[in-house]
């Protein structure tokens, strides 16, 4: 299996760590056509755990992966709780070498990113085939993920009715929705085929027709196709992006 090897760990933990603290620092860094899948979603909606089923799937295609984990700073106290990387601990994450996972906070900026994203996922690019980066809770209005990443996924809890999947916003920049139904929901069926009427089949200025899926991210229910879809958002971006 790929690995990421000790010194590029080494290697990514310090200059991301350094622009963290440095965001107007400058270095070269190569250009790659490594994919960036943005997860985006409200709070508690499932985004961690969709994102390890993600990344099981993407190690056992031999890819290596780096994780981007954005969780929100107080603004009153300054520190955050970085709870996601908590979230994705295993005894196979946690033994994996081609997996590199690194929890960030937005340290006062006011979307749902973290300062200097750009350059971190830019390097982080050059250790890996998939850069997964997840955003903190966000609201309807926190699109600038979009321009970070080349697949976008919407993390949706089955609540709610048709007319605030219409709403502006996120919904109007997602490549894939996920419903992210639960066993004890009885909503989720209804609600998958409301998202589905409204948002799916919808095109994006650049041609893709939006893909709605239902899944259970905590049983893995429907992960496959999920999958299946991102993949071929992929082949459908190659044909309309020049590589770098």
């Amino acid at each position: 299996m790929k690995e990421i090897g000790i010194f590029e760990r080494s290697a990514l933990a310090y200059i991301i760590s350094c622009f963290q603290k440095y965001p107007n620092m400058e270095i070269h860094i190569d250009r790659s056509d490594t994919w960036v899948i943005g997860v985006t979603g409200v709070t508690g909606v499932g985004k961690s755990t969709l994102i390890e089923k993600l990344i099981e799937t993407f190690r056992r295609k031999n890819m290596r992966v780096v994780a981007l984990l954005i969780d929100p700073s107080s603004q009153k106290r300054g520190w955050a709780i970085l709870g996601d990387r908590r979230n994705l601990r295993s005894n196979d994450l946690d033994c994996d070498k081609g997996l590199f996972i690194r929890s960030l906070a937005t340290r006062g900026e006011g979307s749902a990113l973290t300062g200097a994203l750009p350059k971190i996922i830019a390097y982080s690019k050059l250790f890996s085939d998939i850069v997964i980066v997840e955003t903190a809770g966000a609201g309807q209005t926190d699109v600038e993920i979009r321009e970070h990443v080349d697949t976008l996924i919407q993390v949706l809890g089955p609540l709610g009715d048709s007319l605030n999947l219409e709403k502006a916003g996120q919904s109007e920049e997602a490549n894939i929705f996920v419903v992210n139904g639960r066993e004890d929901f009885k909503s989720n069926k209804k609600f998958f085929a409301s998202a589905e009427l409204t948002l799916g089949g919808q095109c994006l200025d650049d041609g893709w027709k939006k893909k709605v899926y239902l899944a259970n991210a905590e049983t893995g229910s429907g992960i496959p196709e999920v999958i299946d879809g991102l993949f071929e958002h992929r082949e459908f971006i190659k044909t309309i992006k020049p590589r770098e």
